[in-house]
């Protein structure tokens, strides 16, 4: 899979299959957006998803987001979904174009686009002016075809990255892993802690959330985490502040079941699947390890058919 950032060089030399959203986790409702453009691939068209970074700002209506995935994340789910270029240009570079020539100038000149598929409820161009209905008229004398994807349901409603962030801060990491469509995850280095927990024989990793990432309730939560060697660990990851010691800042402190070695500096990928309890002060170190060591016992049972 190709990315890059430019509209000027180096995009697709055939005719293209776009997907256009933003795009913030790839859930169930944005795969069917994506797999409606890959589907043509059987047509002769390159699979494209046209999404975009916010350096430079946000569209209005999605200031209030925080990431569910990071932009490598991101990348990894597009290609195992069968996308061969992904665009990601700075939000204001075209902010101020309208619907009319942010079709024409960009994904029809620059990226020869035969099909276009979206949301039916995307907007697009300066303000958010342009409907999803609108592209569909914009784009019909210009003989580019466009796929209105209706939303995914989930019990009833629409699968939306709103509700999952929600559902994230409440702690309900089952119900998140459905509405993705996998489990939520995060990725990052192992830090240097206090290690009380080396010196009370229960060595945890420590690891802290990617900068904009939502950051789930606060407790200890059911993981399978995955090493840079494809090896996978049940466990047991605290989310918080660790009242007991005392953190200066948000971490992810895990206890992997059945692991002994150096894990400093390496990148962990840990899966969230089962909410086991809040975040709590204990009176002393040894009834904290103590509550860590049964509660990595369950993440281990609940988390077996995971691995």
């Amino acid at each position: 899979m190709i990315t890059t950032e430019s509209l000027e060089e180096n995009l697709p030399a055939g005719p293209s299959a776009i997907a256009l959203g933003l795009f913030d986790g790839v859930h169930r409702g944005h795969q069917a957006v994506i797999g409606a453009a890959v589907a043509q691939r059987g047509a002769g068209l390159i699979p494209c998803v046209f999404t975009f970074t916010t350096m430079g700002g946000a569209p209005e209506s999605k200031r209030d987001f925080s990431l569910l995935q990071t932009e490598a994340q991101k990348e990894k789910t597009l290609e195992r979904l069968g996308v061969e270029w992904v665009i990601t240009p700075d939000f204001s570079r075209f902010r101020g174009m309208s619907p009319q020539d942010f079709v024409t100038q960009v994904l029809v000149e620059k990226m020869n686009a035969k099909f276009i598929a979206c949301g039916e409820d995307f907007h697009f161009g300066k303000d958010a002016a342009g409907s999803a209905r609108d592209l569909q008229e914009i784009c019909a004398p210009l003989g580019v075809e466009v796929q209105l994807v209706p939303p995914v349901l989930e019990k009833g409603e629409p699968i939306s990255s709103t509700r999952i962030r929600r559902a994230l801060r409440e702690g309900e990491v089952e119900a998140v892993d459905r509405l993705l469509g996998r489990p939520f995850a995060i990725e990052g280095e192992v830090i240097h802690g206090r290690q009380l927990g080396r010196a009370m024989g229960c060595p945890t990793t420590n690891q802290r959330f990617p900068i904009g990432m939502t950051i789930p309730k606060f407790g200890v939560y059911a993981v399978v985490v995955t090493l840079p060697d494809g090896r996978r660990y049940t466990g047991a990851a605290n989310v918080g502040v660790k009242p007991t010691v005392g953190s200066e800042e948000v971490l992810c402190e895990t206890l992997l079941n059945g692991f002994s070695g150096d894990l400093y500096g390496q990148n962990l990928t840990v899966e969230f699947h089962r909410f086991i309890r809040g975040e709590q002060k204990f009176p002393s170190l040894e009834e904290l390890f103590d509550t860590i060591r049964e509660n990595a016992r369950q993440a281990g049972e609940i988390c077996r058919e995971a691995l």
